[in-house]
């Protein structure tokens, strides 16, 4: 049996692009994005701005690597 090529990820991100369901995966990234930045405002202790920094990075570098600009 004969193996398919793996595809990267810029491949499967580029055939993907223009589904629905992929433009709704990716607004749902950044509505959380924008949640945790409305949850550091309310952060009362240094532990919890680490953990939402932490989290709004994540969602940033996820962003980066599906090639979706983070500021839209």
């Amino acid at each position: 049996m004969t193996q398919l090529p793996k595809p990267t990820i810029q491949q499967a991100v580029q055939s993907l692009s223009d589904r629905d369901e992929f433009k709704v995966i990716i607004q749902f990234i950044r509505d959380e994005r924008e949640r945790f930045f409305a949850d550091l405002r309310i952060a009362q202790d240094t532990n919890d701005v680490m953990k939402i920094a932490g989290s709004i990075s994540t969602l940033d570098e996820l962003l980066n690597l599906l090639h979706i600009p983070v500021t839209q």
